[in-house]
């Protein structure tokens, strides 16, 4: 998770303010709009995380509701400097990370259900591998093919 972070934060820390501002294509949102939803979505995936590990489910997370917060935030966010959203992956990253090192191989194990896999019967460790742990190398790449960057 935390390799994520760094590779997002290496990416990025030099741009301009130019490059900062650009539109990735593929996202509709700006490079650091992206970056500080990355650092913004931590400690919800690690709650999403901790609710599937203890309850299993988490009613309510559809697609539809991440997709509207999504949009919520990038409005709110249009104009994040680059300094906060950087040091808001630092410390959300950490935080999350903690979350998960605490859970038991059990709650790893645990099958959980949500509306984001169709309800598939699928493990807590896999929520944490496709959502803290990817999520922002889904958006590096998208980044990099913006700004015309090599991984």
């Amino acid at each position: 998770m935390e390799q994520g972070a760094t590779d997002l934060i290496a990416a990025v820390e030099g741009l301009t303010d130019e490059q900062w501002a650009t539109i990735c294509p593929d996202e509709q949102r700006s490079v650091g709009v992206l970056v500080h939803h990355v650092g913004a979505a931590y400690p919800e995936e690690a709650d999403i995380t901790t609710a599937l590990a203890r309850e299993g489910g988490v009613p309510g997370l559809t697609w539809e509701a991440v997709n509207q917060g999504n949009q919520d935030e990038a409005e709110s966010h249009e104009q994040v400097d680059k300094a906060s959203a950087l040091a808001q992956v630092r410390e959300n990253v950490a935080t999350a990370a903690t979350v998960v090192r605490g859970l038991t191989d059990e709650q790893l194990d645990r099958v959980a259900l949500t509306d984001l896999h169709w309800e598939a019967p699928l493990t807590v460790q896999f929520f944490v591998e496709h959502h803290p742990i990817a999520h922002p190398y889904m958006h590096l790449e998208g980044i990099r093919a913006a700004l015309g960057l090599n991984g």
